[in-house]
């Protein structure tokens, strides 16, 4: 190990500055291996620079900083950066500014502050040479901080130029790493088969560029957290298993054990609980062994939740107890919640309903302090549920009633969060196809004009194809919550291009109108189910409620630059207006309703009456067409309905999907 004397004996000279710099050079190669070493080199610096090499100060303090940070100690971290950036600052020394401003950052994503990091990380970006390793990595920080923001357009725009940088100088360990992040942020957006892509070839350069095993078995377990997102819990497993064994192969006992609580996740999913309470216990021992004091949180409620399932109520209230202390004791809020919430459920199941309030009274002031709303929408539900049963009706009632304000204001949140996050998979894709255009248009004066101008409409159009395959997937989903099958929107589509043939719509406003109907209800995603999947009829407060899906699909299809997303803004708006002026959101009459809406109005209601859904059985053709004629002239366009009715007199048997 470095010491100050050998520091001092390896420059060769009694000159301060020198000693100072060859002990700050020690630390910094000390500090992912021995942090207490580095913070001692680094402080005898300080003290042997004093006030006469600020500099050397500077530097000491930078490196002091930064083992402090890797402590968690942020306190003493923020003070020693600080002071090392004002120094190198006096200094006049940019390298070193670049330094602390770049620490800085990382304290401040680390403490969750992410403008202020982003304000370090931006100057630091600027005193660095834009094609540098330095620049990577800073572009990478600040990927960081918008992904943690929810800005993933630009988060992903970050990350490309960081790979780009790489890929210039050739560092394939840090081009896989930023594969790895990139891969996170698809998962984040749930774009599953981009970040399986990109997951995928950071594992290939693992395994097959550097031979790194440890982070051959890293990226295995990315993948397969990816498709234990996706549902796909067999797949999952199989990477899992496959991490596990190169783990074992090495001795790594941090990855066998992360990799075990992942498998035991699988089978849980995967409803195999002999397989999963065997992987949870083998996970537990590992974890126990080296210390892994959050993985034995893990493993323990995993196996409490299994016991619970079992009926054996003593043994797993005692893994979810002794979960709750460990989580306590690391100060693990994450895994005390979750802990303290199936404790008072396995209580509250053996009847000890004191105890059981207890834990979730204590799990809701936890939960309320962090601002942590599906926790306390949770242990509402769960204080409601327990009143109930030990006979306390009032407080049962005023539980339950707080747990229903908590969801809506969670599911309102999750709701502006999937809009947000709709709307930077477009971003993202718009930047993609801004820069190809760039690109392209740069090659007009060496290359044939039309033939980069056709490259550009091609780029166009893939544009376009990419928004609306975003748009249709979310679209298909929420319909999947009142469509058992799925297929409405593609009749809805179909319908419509029919009806719009027969007015005499050109063919291209056809071809648009058949996509861009298909989007009509895609606002039902921020719709509660209790409201959507509703069997009867609706409460005033209920029908106000419904009736934003307009809104909230104009504003997940706006900001298109192509007919086909202005038309399907058009349509989510418009297709609930009646002729008669009695619709809504906008309460529009007449021709003053856009001819989109109006005939995705006759379209979706004929859909809608003639299939079955949760909260209605479905109508005979006859009849359907028969009110379609009756509210001709108020609720539908008089020649829109008289085109459709033509349409489906030349239809046979049921419309499906070819």
């Amino acid at each position: 190990m470095f010491g100050p004397g050998s520091a001092a004996q390896h420059t060769g000279s009694d000159d301060p500055a020198a000693r100072v710099a060859a002990l700050n050079e020690a630390a910094s190669a000390l500090l992912k291996t021995d942090e207490a070493g580095a913070l001692s080199l680094a402080q005898t610096a300080a003290c042997l620079a004093g006030t006469h090499d600020v500099a050397g100060l500077a530097r000491a303090q930078l490196i002091q900083g930064s083992v402090y940070a890797r402590r968690g100690e942020s306190e003493q971290a923020l003070a020693q950066l600080q002071d090392a950036l004002r120094l190198f600052r006096a200094a006049d020394h940019p390298a070193g500014e670049r330094d602390a401003l770049t620490a800085l950052g990382r304290i401040g994503m680390q403490l969750g502050d992410f403008l202020v990091a982003r304000d370090h990380l931006a100057a630091a970006l600027s005193l660095t040479e834009k094609q540098s390793a330095e620049a990577a990595q800073i572009l990478n920080l600040l990927a960081g901080s918008h992904h943690a923001s929810g800005e993933y357009a630009q988060a992903l725009s970050h990350l490309h130029r960081a790979r780009q940088i790489h890929e210039l100088l050739g560092d394939q360990r840090e081009v896989a790493n930023v594969l790895g992040n990139m891969g996170t942020l698809h998962t984040s957006l749930g774009n599953y088969p981009d970040a399986l892509a990109h997951l995928s070839e950071a594992y290939r350069i693992f395994r097959d560029s550097l031979s790194d095993e440890r982070m051959q078995a890293i990226a295995l377990i990315n993948l397969g957290t990816v498709h234990l997102d996706m549902g796909e819990f067999t797949r999952a497993a199989r990477y899992f298993e496959e991490a596990l064994d190169i783990a074992v192969q090495r001795g790594d006992r941090l990855t066998i054990a992360t990799a075990k609580l992942n498998i035991a996740e699988a089978w849980t999913g995967n409803r195999d609980p002999q397989r999963a309470e065997a992987a949870y216990s083998e996970a537990l021992a590992t974890a126990r062994q080296i210390q892994y004091r959050t993985g034995e949180v893990s493993a323990l409620i995993g196996l409490g939740r299994l016991l619970a399932q079992r009926g054996e109520l003593t043994e797993a209230a005692a893994a979810h107890a002794e979960a709750v202390a460990i989580a306590r004791e690391i100060e693990d809020l994450e895994g005390e919640l979750d802990a303290l919430n199936h404790l008072g459920e396995v209580q509250a199941e053996q009847g000890d309903f004191p105890a059981a309030l207890a834990s979730l009274e204590r799990a809701l002031t936890l939960a309320q302090d962090a601002d942590h709303k599906k926790t306390v929408y949770e242990a509402h539900r769960a204080l409601a549920e327990v009143h109930k049963r030990a006979g306390d009706f009032e407080r049962a009632l005023r539980h339950h009633e707080l747990y229903h304000q908590a969801e809506r204001a969670l599911f309102n949140e999750e709701s502006d969060r999937k809009t947000r996050e709709l709307g930077a998979q477009f971003e993202v894709e718009r930047a993609r196809h801004e820069t190809e255009v760039q690109r392209l248009q740069r090659e007009l004066a060496d290359t044939a004009r039309e033939e980069a101008e056709a490259l550009v409409q091609a780029r166009t159009a893939e544009l376009e194809q990419a928004q609306v395959e975003i748009v249709t997937r979310l679209a298909v989903a929420a319909e999947y919550r009142d469509d058992m099958t799925g297929e409405h929107t593609w009749r809805v589509g179909h319908v419509s291009a029919l009806i719009a043939r027969d007015l005499g719509l050109p063919e291209e406003d056809v071809a648009l109108l058949r996509i861009a109907a298909r989007l009509h209800d895609v606002g039902k995603i921020g719709i509660p189910d209790a409201i959507l999947l509703k069997p009867g009829r609706f409460t005033p407060e209920e029908f106000e409620r419904m009736k934003v899906h307009t809104l909230i699909g104009a504003r997940i299809l706006s900001g298109g630059h192509s007919r086909l997303l202005r038309m399907a803004e058009e349509i989510a708006l418009s297709h609930h207006e009646r002729w008669d002026g009695g619709g809504y959101p906008l309460g529009q009459a007449g021709h003053s309703i856009p001819l989109t809406g109006r005939i995705v109005a006759v379209a979706d209601v004929f859909d809608a009456l003639t299939n079955e859904r949760p909260y209605k059985s479905a109508w005979t053709r006859a009849q359907a067409l028969a009110e379609l004629q009756r509210q001709a002239d108020q609720q539908f366009d008089p020649e829109v309905v008289a085109a459709g009715l033509r349409v489906f007199s030349r239809v046979e048997g049921p419309i499906t999907p070819r």
